[in-house]
């Protein structure tokens, strides 16, 4: 037992006096890593994070519906109609629809965002104006000149920027306090502002108008439904309904906010959120230093293999 603790003790000496030998390679491959990691850390670019908090717009029409369903709600069913059951969560789904290509592709086009997707660099904090990759757009006149991909155009599409938008997204549900947290992080603190506030603004249009046509198609069934039935409480059912569907085809065209609305306004983001250079450094440096002691041990090892 002995003799084989004391084999291993001299294992690890003659290991150890063998990592020596290679020292400077370990010293030298750390430094040349943390210089490494200076120029990483300082060739990225600032970024900066526009974040406001969301609430669910109250809609009231639901208590009609609701009254109707205590009334009538046997009647209804009958007759193939519900006034109950879960219509689902218009929140969650607007957060889900927010970061749909369909949307964030139509979203990019109406607002021109693939120069800023695409082709910006960063942040001039001097001049508060944004600096372009005039390799990829040249802003002065606002034109393309990158060398396209093989199946690429000169012009990228939308499909083109929008991973890249939807990386800069990104969306919380706080369903306890019932709120949304929408932050945005770009190069620009001005094209973050923007694109917040944007994004509120196309969603609840694209809300506003979705829920105006429900309401035309269903108050034009609900007439035609009408007309058809011979029964008069189904008939009062038709025309309750018909003046709900009008309220909230009328409520659809009050207000800014159809269905998120901003607890405060967006604030200007006047430091950078990102990125952590000191971490960029750290981690850099460790994994270098990591890797360049892996490659001593193997010489190590490689060297006392051709020994024995």
């Amino acid at each position: 037992m002995e003799s084989n603790v004391g084999a291993i003790e001299q294992d690890i000496n003659t290991t150890y006096l063998g990592l020596l030998r290679y020292k400077w390679l370990i010293i030298i491959g750390t430094v040349l890593s943390a210089c490494l990691s200076v120029v990483v850390a300082l060739n990225q670019p600032n970024t900066f994070t526009a974040q406001v908090f969301l609430s669910p717009v109250e809609k009231s029409q639901s208590g009609g519906i609701s009254k109707l369903a205590g009334q009538f709600g046997g009647l209804a069913s009958m007759a193939g109609i519900s006034l109950g059951g879960s219509e689902g969560s218009d929140v969650e789904a607007a957060l889900e629809f927010m970061q749909s290509r369909g949307f964030l592709q139509t979203f990019i086009t109406q607002r021109k965002l693939m120069p800023d997707l695409l082709a910006l660099k960063s942040w001039d904090q001097d001049t508060k104006k944004p600096i372009y990759n005039r390799e990829t757009y040249d802003p002065s006149i606002n034109s393309w000149t990158r060398e396209p991909l093989p199946g690429k155009n000169v012009i990228p599409s939308a499909w083109e920027g929008y991973n890249k938008l939807l990386s800069q997204i990104n969306t919380t549900y706080l369903k306890k306090k019932n709120l949304i947290e929408l932050k945005v992080t770009t190069v620009s603190p001005e094209l973050s502002v923007n694109v917040t506030n944007w994004l509120i603004e196309d969603v609840n249009r694209f809300w506003r108008e979705k829920d105006k046509k429900e309401s035309e198609e269903a108050i034009e069934y609900l007439k035609n439904q009408a007309l058809e039935t011979n029964v008069s409480e189904l008939r009062t059912v038709f025309y309750e309904l018909i003046a709900d569907q009008t309220r909230t085809k009328l409520l659809s065209s009050v207000g800014d906010y159809h269905l998120l609305k901003p607890l405060s306004p967006v604030v200007y983001p006047e430091e950078k959120s990102g990125p952590s250079r000191a971490l960029i450094c750290i981690g850099i440096t460790f994994f270098g230093g990591l890797l360049f002691l892996i490659l001593a041990l193997l010489l190590t090892l490689r060297s006392r293999e051709k020994e024995v």
